[in-house]
């Protein structure tokens, strides 16, 4: 039995105000509060008039307990000291009613209905300590030599009966009320349990996402090893256009994601190329006219193998059009100025700076200040004017550009191509 209690008394010390509903708590709280307050007042005020003392310090205790409940739950938002200290003021008022008789037995109604209203508004905890300590106050005030006082102020019947009906009132409410903290708490466990859940399957679907970016980048970077290794003279020359393109794009002002999606249509940009037969890629002497038009079909062949992926349409485009000119004279659409998709611009410039860096068997990668000027008289005609204004800005600046040329392709880690 001993167990059983200390169990549900544990039980009735965990609050079932949480979130919302503590914040609506605490806002009626502060009302009634406020309103007990200005009751209380009132009542001092009259009873100062009528000169009527028992009755005014059950005024001033009101009044005091109302600016102390408004005090707890509107300022400090301590819902705690917000249910002590109603209970407290109640406590001392009803004594006070009872022990002197005042309302002549009006304040029983009010013994009853405050613990009910103290349960339900409160806490189902003070509500019931409430209701004990009147019952144990009925039974010595009515029920010990006290009861010759009382007898001025009830009658004998009452005072037979009337603490027997309130300990069976207090045992009634009790059971009531401490079901419907049990079943409150039920349903604050479920939600609980059910946010849980949420946010394990949540945590499950981040860590599969995860998984499957970080499969998806891997099989990027492993198309991108396979296109350069097609081409023995500019191997890295995918991962290096995708650096360059991250650099310049992080310049401009680029936000993370868009930022990470150049970085995957960098290093695709040359997926054509596997199609084109290894004979013409890698030939060393000068490309007949045949075989240039070749070359340049990877373009549209890498148009055609990231089409039919619906996440990499963006790609398909910059794959196509990497190596279309400003002035409409580049391939394989012949587009002009701003008709060129973004990406695709931005890609063509560091394409073409790798293209010229990068060591040839016909010929050493050109020195800084001869691939400046080339860039520069490329400008307007070859590259988008302010795009490569930026990546002028980013050459003459920084050593970004030297650091990414020096880089280990195959130490790379996702970072760096985001």
């Amino acid at each position: 039995m001993l167990k059983k209690l200390k169990e549900t008394w544990a039980m009735l010390n965990r609050s079932i105000y949480r979130g919302e509903r503590l914040e609506q708590n605490l806002r009626a709280l502060t009302y009634v509060s406020m309103v007990t307050a200005a009751l209380g007042l009132l009542l001092t005020i009259a009873n100062i008039i009528s000169g009527e003392k028992i009755m005014l310090l059950a005024a001033i205790n009101t009044m005091l307990g109302g600016l102390g409940c408004w005090y707890c739950a509107g300022v400090l938002k301590n819902r705690e000291a917000a249910a002590v200290i109603p209970t407290t003021f109640c406590a001392i008022v009803f004594t006070i009613y009872t022990v002197f008789g005042l309302g002549h037995g009006t304040a029983m109604l009010w013994s009853i209905l405050m613990p009910i209203g103290m349960c339900y508004f409160v806490s189902v905890k003070y509500g019931i300590l409430l209701s004990s300590y009147y019952s144990l106050l009925f039974l010595v005030v009515f029920y010990t030599p006290l009861q010759a006082r009382m007898a001025q102020y009830y009658s004998e019947a009452f005072m037979m009966r009337f603490p027997l009906l309130f300990l069976s009132l207090t045992i009634f409410t009790a059971i009531a009320m401490i079901q419907y903290h049990r079943v409150s708490l039920v349903e604050l466990d479920y939600q609980d349990e059910l946010s849980r859940e949420v946010e394990e399957q949540t945590r499950v679907a981040n860590e599969r996402a995860d998984s499957l970016e970080t499969l998806s980048r891997e099989i990027v970077q492993t198309l991108a090893v396979t296109i350069d290794a097609k081409d023995r003279y500019t191997n890295g020359h995918s991962f290096r256009v995708a650096r360059y393109s991250v650099a310049l794009a992080e310049k401009i002002g680029w936000d993370e994601k868009e930022v990470r999606i150049l970085g995957t249509e960098g290093l695709l940009h040359d997926i054509g190329k596997i199609g084109i037969p290894d004979a013409v890629l890698n030939k060393p002497g000068r490309l007949t006219d045949e075989e240039f038009t070749i070359i340049k079909s990877h373009t549209v062949v890498g148009d055609k193998i990231l089409g039919h992926s619906g996440s990499l349409t963006d790609a398909a485009k910059v794959a196509r059009h990497h190596h279309e000119r400003f002035d409409g004279r580049g391939y394989p659409d012949h587009l002009q100025g701003k008709e060129i998709p973004l990406h695709a611009r931005l890609v063509a410039i560091a394409d073409a700076y790798d293209a010229m860096r990068s060591d040839r068997i016909y010929r050493k990668g050109l020195a800084p200040d001869v691939i400046r000027g080339e860039m520069i008289k490329g400008r307007g005609t070859q590259f988008d004017p302010e795009l490569l204004d930026h990546f002028l800005e980013l050459m003459d600046t920084t050593d970004v550009l030297d650091k990414i040329a020096g880089s280990d392709v195959f130490h790379w880690t996702e970072q760096d191509l985001a």
